[in-house]
């Protein structure tokens, strides 16, 4: 059976520390890969794409946003139980909408935000 692979923005101080936290949880049920061209490139995505939402795969599936905490929070002690909560169709509406039109757009300005400074 094909591992849980999670792509995420190694650069966003707060993504970071989420994903170290995860990490130190999921022993070897994850995978985790930083973004970099060329790993964006692997995921069919660009960059830019890849750093706006959390993307996460096993073999072919691939799944974005909360869907993709989703399936990280399933394989993950303690986070189980919120992913059985989250996964309530109104619940997970309400997360779908907070992290799509506000969290994510957020970290991702932030992101460009960084990235400017840094030219």
């Amino acid at each position: 059976m094909a591992k849980l692979e999670v792509l995420y923005n190694a650069e966003c101080p707060i993504c970071r520390r989420e994903i170290e936290h995860y990490e130190r949880l999921s022993g070897d049920e994850v995978e985790y890969i930083k973004i970099t061209a060329d790993a964006a490139a692997d995921w069919g995505l660009t960059e830019d794409q890849a750093a706006q939402q959390l993307h996460a795969r096993r073999g072919e599936n691939l799944v974005v946003g909360v869907d993709a905490f989703l399936a990280l929070w399933q394989r993950l002690p303690y986070f189980r139980v919120l992913a059985l909560i989250v996964k309530f169709k109104p619940i997970k509406a309400i997360f779908s909408m907070v992290y799509r039109l506000i969290l994510a757009p957020l970290l991702f300005a932030a992101h460009k935000r960084r990235r400017e400074r840094a030219k």
